[in-house]
């Protein structure tokens, strides 16, 4: 599909150039301004990747193609207890991206359900850059501003 049939069809009539559920998961991990576009898997990996560290984990939760969003949650949670970085998931789902949190309770659905037994396409783990300084000051600055609108 082209980028120009990607924005036509968008769910986001405020801003066609980013769909609502990929940009309410990027918005919370303060990176919605990174990238002009939010469609697809590639669109979020590079927004995400802008500051964070961004791997797949689907290996390590030993998820399989019939693995469904549900049946994973307990998992992840043990995952990130051995992964002191870790700071939640991102899940692509057929059309829709759904961000977890480290004891993978779901964070940010923009179409929650009530049993989620949809089938999970991509999971990665979304990690404090921790070896990079230029992203670990984006990151602080980042955290200083939310700071600054709560505080005053």
């Amino acid at each position: 599909m082209t980028r120009k049939a990607m924005i036509s069809r968008s769910n986001n009539a405020a801003n066609p150039n980013k769909n609502v559920c990929g940009l309410a998961v990027a918005n919370a991990l303060g990176v919605g301004n990174a990238t002009r576009y939010l469609h697809t898997w590639s669109d979020m990996e590079r927004a995400v990747r802008s500051m964070y560290s961004f791997r797949s984990v689907r290996s390590a939760v030993k998820v399989k193609p019939d693995t469904t969003l549900g049946s994973i949650r307990k998992r992840l949670k043990q995952h990130c207890a051995t992964q002191m970085d870790c700071i939640g998931y991102v899940v692509h789902i057929q059309g829709h991206v759904v961000l977890l949190d480290p004891d993978g309770a779901t964070a940010i659905d923009t179409a929650a359900v009530q049993r989620d037994r949809r089938k999970i396409k991509q999971i990665y783990g979304v990690y404090m850059p921790v070896g990079n300084r230029e992203k670990m000051h984006k990151l602080f600055s980042l955290m200083n501003k939310v700071k600054d609108k709560t505080d005053g």
